[in-house]
């Protein structure tokens, strides 16, 4: 009994003297990552079985889709910058403000997302994120977005439904990514 007592005790000193986990780094990290199209580093910061929520846009789940988003958002030169994160237990919270060519093909200079929360897993791994649009960025992006899939339905059907699975799930891929920037040049040339 004493045995197992000064266990006990030997297991809690050494778990307060281990240093915490530094999730806001582990934040830093992807989007460094993340900004530097390093897919293979991003990657390995989350879980085995991680989600991406995007509210309206819907969820992402598992290590392959997002790897499609992830090419595909390198292929979009994609740029995020983190702002104001807040780290509360195994939780960051960040503005984030992002930057790329679709939007500026789409004429929005950047988005805004008021609350980008990641949630991590014991051993520091990214478990999801959950991306929440300001509601000025959700309006610009949805009134291009539908302005986009109104015009590419109407004057390039064949390519626009290439974009999309069976289902009728958006395709995110870095071949997408290109279909999708070559479909805004000549909506916006015309």
């Amino acid at each position: 009994m004493r045995r197992q007592f000064a266990l006990g005790v030997l297991y809690s000193a050494v778990l307060a003297c281990s240093p915490a986990l530094d999730y806001s780094a582990t934040v830093l990290e992807f989007q460094k990552y993340k900004n530097g199209g390093n897919l293979e580093s991003v990657l390995n910061l989350f879980a085995a079985q991680p989600t991406l929520h995007f509210g309206q846009l819907g969820t992402i789940s598992g290590l392959s889709d997002i790897r499609g988003i992830l090419e595909y958002d390198r292929a979009l030169n994609t740029h995020l910058l983190f702002q104001e994160c807040e780290t509360n237990a195994a939780e960051v919270v960040c503005r984030v403000v992002e930057t790329n060519d679709w939007l500026k093909l789409a004429d929005i200079e950047s988005i805004t997302y008021d609350e980008n929360k990641f949630l991590f897993t014991s051993d520091g791994r990214i478990q999801s994120i959950e991306a929440t649009l300001s509601a000025e960025s959700g309006q610009l992006l949805g009134a291009a977005m539908v302005q986009f899939d109104e015009w590419a339905k109407t004057n390039r059907p064949v390519e626009y439904a290439e974009l999309f699975s069976e289902k009728g799930a958006f395709i995110y891929s870095h071949v997408n990514a290109e279909k999708v920037l070559a479909l805004l040049r000549i909506w916006r040339n015309q």
